[in-house]
């Protein structure tokens, strides 16, 4: 199993596309899929709770409120995946693609993984040189966006991962534009 791990880590890094399709071609069950969702958002949630407690001095007090209670991050964060699998499931096929949303969700789950061991090395860091860690978030984000856009190409069979990049990037601000207008009609409902 962990040489498992270890041949899917290497092969993401070096052909995403290729760690995609031996992932996809798995074809696991959903059980297991929902299970690696779990464990991951839990995961995530804990690696959270850490980096807040290494320096709670560098989160505004409003957002280390919310990240108080584990559970709800572990929920928050499991909401999170699932609405990434179902984007780059339904996005992807707007556009003619083929993705499953099962295939969306192990995608997520493993990308989520990769993002843990990412967090990790910053919580380490972070105790040697904030300055390092800092580096490594701004390069974590790259390597996902990267990861990322291949894994949904690959997933929905479409040639260019840059043409996926460029999906990705016009989803989240369509989505920020969503939930920026409807924040706006909410406090205007209550003002």
């Amino acid at each position: 199993m962990q040489a498992e791990l270890t041949h899917v880590l290497q092969l993401t890094l070096q052909n995403p596309r290729a760690a995609a399709r031996h992932l996809l071609d798995r074809q696991l069950p959903l059980s297991t899929i929902l299970l690696a969702l779990a464990l991951m958002a839990v995961v995530s949630a804990a690696l959270t709770g850490v980096s807040m407690q290494i320096a709670p001095d560098q989160v505004e007090p409003n957002f280390l409120a919310m990240f108080k209670n584990p559970l709800q991050v572990a929920v928050l964060q499991g909401v999170a995946m699932v609405v990434m699998a179902m984007l780059a499931q339904g996005v992807g096929r707007m556009f003619g693609g083929s993705g499953r949303f099962a295939d969306a969700l192990v995608l997520i789950a493993w990308t989520e993984a990769l993002l843990s061991l990412l967090q990790l090395g910053q919580i380490v860091l972070v105790l040697l040189s904030p300055s390092l860690a800092a580096a490594l978030g701004m390069f974590g984000i790259v390597l996902f966006l990267w990861i990322l856009s291949n894994f949904v190409a690959e997933m929905h069979r479409f040639a260019s991962a840059g043409k996926v990049l460029v999906g990705i990037i016009a989803t989240v601000l369509a989505v920020a534009f969503v939930m920026a207008v409807a924040t706006v009609a909410l406090v205007g409902m209550k003002g």
